[in-house]
């Protein structure tokens, strides 16, 4: 399954009045799409137990489903397209502030 991995800006571009929703629905390929994401592209984050706590509707365009890793404030975005029910691509998103370290780094 072909993956891709967003660039800042074309993440940004699909956030559009973002709206947290109870109802979402995953696409039919959204956990295979998930599954198929590089390793490189979690860096030192895992995603892998799935737990999904947060989506977001942005418009009627896209919704960004987040799939919480092992550090608060860092998930991977799974963004799917509403128009034809598909995944548009994935960002890691990081919340905390600049410079902030996980904390098996910190000293």
């Amino acid at each position: 399954m072909q993956t891709r991995l967003l660039t800042y800006d074309e993440f940004k571009e699909t956030q559009l009045s973002p709206k947290r929703v109870e109802d979402s629905q995953p696409t039919d390929d959204f956990w295979d799409y998930v599954t198929a994401i590089p390793a490189e592209d979690f860096g030192i984050f895992d995603c892998r137990e799935g737990q999904v706590t947060h989506v977001y509707r942005m418009g009627d365009q896209y919704e960004h489903v987040l799939i919480n890793s092992q550090f608060e404030g860092v998930a991977m975005v799974i963004v799917t397209s509403l128009a034809d029910q598909s995944v548009f691509g994935h960002f890691l998103l990081d919340v905390n502030p600049p410079g902030t370290r996980p904390p098996e780094e910190t000293a």
